[in-house]
């Protein structure tokens, strides 16, 4: 139930679309807050879905202010563009939904734990565990019994009974000779990450595996270097008074840039410096992170203590219009963080307006970037690109900082898939581009799987 992003009329047709009978499913597992994730959630909820919204306590945050966010951009872009002038007979374009949308979605959040049993009736059942994404993010293992018999089976060990269908059981139990599992493994974050725990070992092999490839044949740059890449960035602002600008995720990525620029401002490698976090979503997820402590790894634990993490008391949080707005004020040296990644939509779009034309102003990308995006044409290179109905020349500098992901890459997945990747597990490739399924499937093969398939849009697999 993610919101595609890419060029505005594909985007829109790809958005409104659901399966045939989507809305009466039995129920709705979240795996992470991401908007590629969560966002098109209350298109499903227009269309007539009520039954339950699986997800972690962080993740039904954070999805929270995601949605909120998402539809306050589609309202503010929509406003925005219908004020320009339009061919006669163009029709207004339309939100897919608004702020008013999201309130009976929390309604329908079933918080589970990590590690705890979802008993769904007629010996189905799932069990959440980290996926070290991002905050709450989760992978699932779905359990079954061919025979539909009453008793809890899950992948994590031990043994109960089952409670009512849709209630946490108190153990995991080990899947018994007639059960079946399939692992869909969500986003997969990255080793030695900071903030949050490393992806937690899959305890047991399982039938049949669904798993992402965004960097599936990519190695990204080693975690020490990432560092040294953003503070070079920052010294090259201050040194000539310019802004450096960052396309990134309101959700991890944000927190894990101003951890970042907290430590080189305690550390005396630069001196205080403004920074606007220009996201009306910025502020609440950090916050949420602070309420979250338990999620993170036991070195920011031990480092941090009741200290702050990130810097917010020398922030500047940009919630309102007119607050995003004073930002364009101001010339530099300062790290101007907004959304949206893709540069598609979202407040970056203005700041972009007035950066890209500046040649000591830069642009920052930290992650992976769909194609056909602003955001893809700006990291290949483009000179001149085209922001809402005007055309600029690209005269910024451009810089991709990978390591910076919050997604594993190929050699970190195949480590990951490690303890089920033999003959007899099906794996299926999917959320990546094209060449990065394929390079994942041959690393897959020379891992040791040989059921490995890279299915087409609309494939359906039947699994028994």
């Amino acid at each position: 139930m993610g919101m595609y992003q890419g060029p505005r009329q594909e985007a829109r047709r790809i958005n409104e679309w659901l399966p045939e009978e989507a809305k009466n499913v039995d129920g709705l597992i979240l795996s992470h807050g991401h908007l590629d994730h969560c966002g098109k959630i209350p298109v499903l909820t227009q269309a007539g879905y009520d039954g339950p919204i699986y997800c972690t306590p962080a993740t039904a945050e954070v999805a929270r202010i995601v949605l909120e966010d998402s539809a306050e951009i589609q309202e503010e872009d929509a406003n925005y563009l219908n004020h320009r002038q339009r061919a006669p007979g163009e029709e207004p374009i339309r939100p897919l939904y608004v702020r008013s949308d999201v309130p009976r979605i929390l309604k329908q959040i079933r918080r589970v734990k990590y590690g705890q049993r979802v008993d769904l009736g007629k010996g189905v059942g799932f069990t959440l565990l980290d996926a070290g994404h991002i905050l709450g993010s989760a992978y699932v293992i779905i359990d079954w019994r061919d025979d539909g018999g009453g008793k809890v089976t899950s992948p994590v060990g031990g043994m109960s009974t089952s409670p009512a269908p849709g209630l946490v059981s108190d153990r995991s139990v080990r899947p018994t000779e007639n059960s079946r599992t399939i692992l869909f493994t969500a986003d997969v974050g990255r080793y030695n990450s900071p903030i949050i725990r490393d992806p937690q070992t899959i305890p047991n092999a399982v039938d049949y595996v669904i798993t992402e490839s965004t960097y599936g044949g990519r190695a990204h740059a080693p975690m020490n270097e990432v560092g040294p890449a953003l503070l070079d960035a920052v010294k090259h602002c201050i040194a000539h008074r310019s802004r450096l600008l960052v396309p990134a995720f309101a959700v991890g990525r944000t927190q894990t840039i101003l951890w970042y620029i907290q430590r080189f401002i305690q550390g005396g490698l630069i001196g205080p410096i403004p920074i606007y976090v220009d996201s009306p979503m910025g502020v609440a997820v950090s916050h949420v992170h602070e309420e979250f402590r338990d999620y993170y790894d036991q070195e920011t634990r031990d480092a941090i203590g009741t200290n702050d993490l990130f810097g917010m008391s020398r922030v500047t949080f940009a919630s309102s219009t007119q607050e995003s707005k004073r930002i364009n004020g101001e010339n530099g040296p300062c790290v101007i963080i907004a959304s949206s990644p893709t540069c598609e939509f979202g407040r970056i779009l203005h700041h972009l307006k007035v950066s890209i034309e500046r040649p000591n102003d830069l642009v920052v990308m930290v992650g992976w970037t769909p194609p056909h995006t602003l955001g893809r044409r700006l990291q290949d290179g483009q000179t001149r690109i085209k922001i809402y109905d005007r055309w600029y020349d690209v005269k910024c500098q451009v810089r991709t900082i990978h390591g910076l992901s919050a997604h594993a890459d190929g050699t970190e997945i195949i480590k990951f898939l490690a303890p089920t990747i033999r003959p007899e597990t099906g794996f299926y490739v999917v959320h990546g581009e094209p060449g990065e399924a394929d390079a994942l499937v041959g690393k897959l093969l020379s891992a040791g799987a040989s059921r490995v398939e890279v299915p087409a849009m609309g494939t359906e697999v039947m699994v028994r």
